[in-house]
């Protein structure tokens, strides 16, 4: 979705509140040339459409086509709620007519009408595909700080409304990133970035785009993408500047962070690194209640463990294909049979036996803790839907196999760091 350009649109909506005075309104048509127009009348001011429909043929020479314009009508014009609900209905009209075409443009006009229903009609239209419209004058009443006087009315036209409303898309992205959903934050800044026009806007809007899809890049292992979106969103920094109070902090956790995951899309082989990744997206998966997918995580984090070790200390790289020969004798005995060319495969199970029959202490600590055994806390992965069953994983088992991992690995319990934005300006 694009903003499309109402001054070179063949086809113009008008929408435009309606208050006791004609004159702005007819000056507006005079300059928007509509197709089609929506009237916003209170009981006050229905009256008032007749008026400006006879002002305006006079003027333009003919009258505006009698189909081509609608009255909506709203309650008391000093609810400002109750308007901004009788205004709702008119997004699916204009999502309908910008759907047309790139000749179709939409423009709000919130001149005439209570201040009410001006306030109303700029609320209801600020994430809509339009532009801002205003009538002005070159002379008021009242030495210059009263109404604009009749003849001396001028169109006035306002910034398209995602520019002048930008920092409210930036502090609903905020909110939605900071609940825990990277990737809807960065949706919610891509359509405000489609629609934006001021350079300045889409700039800063960019430069947090990076941000909220970097860390949604992370949230789905794709360490390499957000690799490259934290280094857009660093040599962008000065937007960030722009956009909050105290960014300084969020500079250096972005550096930070980009660090972690360059290693992370650098890394090819099991390593710790990888076991702390998955334990903190369990995490995040755990706190949307989303357990079995936790769990999940939290299985593979167990077997990148044992993984790691077997690796680092014993020279196994491969645990789904290993030579017989690397294994302990009682287990080169024990699975033979199982041996496909002289190589047996090992899952998470038999990649701790393997470090237990070689005395690591973590294949030890494995067993000490019950985790081998029919009621280890392991088996509620096995139990899940995501795995081989068709229970839900619940909080309680997510919380056993969480705290037997950060037990067995020695990682802290809680994220030093959840991933958080600051207040925006």
């Amino acid at each position: 979705m694009t903003t499309p350009n109402p001054e070179s649109a063949q086809y113009v909506l008008l929408i435009c509140s309606v208050g006791g005075a004609p004159e702005p309104i007819v000056e507006s048509l005079l300059h928007w040339k509509p197709v089609a127009v929506r009237f916003i009348v209170s009981p006050q001011t229905r009256q008032q459409v007749d008026v400006v429909l006879r002002s305006y043929a006079e003027r333009a020479g003919q009258p505006l086509s009698p189909g081509c314009h609608e009255c909506v009508p709203v309650g008391d014009p000093q609810d400002l709620g109750g308007v901004v609900t009788a205004l709702r209905p008119l997004a699916s009209t204009v999502d309908a007519w910008t759907r047309r075409g790139n000749g179709y443009g939409v423009v709000v006009d919130f001149t005439a009408g209570t201040k009410c229903m001006s306030a109303a009609l700029a609320v209801a239209s600020h994430r809509w595909s339009c532009r801002f419209s205003y009538v002005g004058g070159d002379r008021r009443s009242k030495d210059g700080v009263g109404v604009v006087e009749s003849g001396a009315e001028r169109v006035v036209r306002s910034a398209n409304p995602w520019d002048a409303f930008g920092y409210v898309v930036v502090e609903e992205a905020v909110t939605v990133f900071n609940h825990g959903s990277y990737a809807a934050a960065a949706a919610l800044l891509e359509q405000a970035l489609r629609c934006a026009t001021d350079p300045s806007v889409k700039r800063e809007l960019s430069t947090l785009q990076a941000v909220t899809e970097a860390y949604a890049a992370w949230d789905r292992f794709d360490h390499a993408t957000a690799q490259g979106r934290f280094a857009d969103a660093l040599k962008n920094r000065n937007d960030l500047l722009a956009m909050f109070t105290d960014p300084r902090e969020l500079i250096l956790n972005l550096q930070c962070d980009q660090a972690q995951v360059t290693d992370l899309a650098g890394q090819r082989q099991p390593a710790r690194v990888w076991v702390e990744d998955l334990l903190r997206n369990a995490r995040r998966r755990a706190v949307e209640s989303r357990h079995d997918d936790a769990v999940a995580r939290l299985y593979r984090a167990f077997e990148a463990l044992a993984q790691a070790r077997l690796r680092e200390r014993y020279g196994i790289a491969d645990t789904k294909s290993v030579a017989l020969e690397k294994l302990p004798d009682k287990l080169q005995q024990q699975w033979k049979g199982r041996a496909c060319d002289g190589k047996v495969f090992l899952g998470l199970h038999d990649a701790y036996a393997v470090l237990l029959d070689l005395g690591d202490e973590l294949g030890r600590e494995f067993a000490a803790k019950g985790l081998d055994g029919t009621q280890s806390p392991l088996v509620a992965r096995n139990q899940s839907i995501l795995a081989h069953g068709f229970q839900p994983v619940g909080e309680p088992a997510y919380s056993k196999l969480h705290a037997s991992l950060c037990s067995l690995g020695s990682f802290s319990a809680a994220d030093p760091r959840p991933w958080h934005l600051p207040v925006p300006r």
